[in-house]
């Protein structure tokens, strides 16, 4: 049986079945660097230490795997340390900040929206040279005008639609 001992000092069984540093980085991908970066940002705890290792708690598993969920949506390791300090507590101060990160993945998604409609229409465009085609020239233009871009706020207006051809001769509109 491996014996370890906690950051008290006390003898822990492994009947508690903790995973290595090691182990954990395997099962959830990550690097082991990034795992000490989780417990300096105040994420991720190891329960154990045994030869010097950390050793952690079966449910640090799933508490990865939320950190990762939680970056993907977007948030920052700052916001999750909120959410997951909002979670244990059992409190709803977490929600302001869900919701603020859905308005942003909201904005996220109508830019993707829209770099894929300019995307679309350079694969179909007509024009051997995109920059001379008028209807991608207005979409740059607005996009210009705009306040859609890195350090502006969105203004989903000044985007005009995109005409696309289409194979058969007819037009499409597309975009917002």
């Amino acid at each position: 049986m491996l014996k370890c001992t906690s950051s008290q000092g006390a003898v822990m069984a492994d009947r508690f079945r903790l995973v290595a540093i090691g182990e954990l980085a395997r099962r959830t991908g990550l690097a082991s660097s990034a795992l000490r970066y989780y417990e300096r940002a105040g994420l991720l705890s190891p329960t154990a230490r045994a030869g010097g290792r950390r050793h952690y708690g079966p449910s640090s598993i799933e508490r990865v795997a939320l950190i990762q969920l939680c970056q993907d949506a977007g948030f920052t390791l700052r916001e999750i340390h909120a959410l997951l300090t909002a979670w244990s507590r059992r409190s709803r101060l977490w929600a302001p900040l869900a919701k603020t990160k859905l308005r942003e993945l909201d904005t996220r998604i109508a830019q993707a929206e829209r770099a894929k409609t300019l995307v679309q229409h350079a694969l179909a465009c007509p024009h051997r040279n995109l920059v001379t085609c008028p209807n991608f020239r207005a979409a740059l233009e607005a996009y210009l005008d705009s306040r859609e871009r890195p350090g502006h706020a969105a203004d989903e207006k000044a985007v005009p639609r995109i005409v696309q051809q289409r194979g058969n001769g007819a037009r499409r509109v597309t975009g917002t």
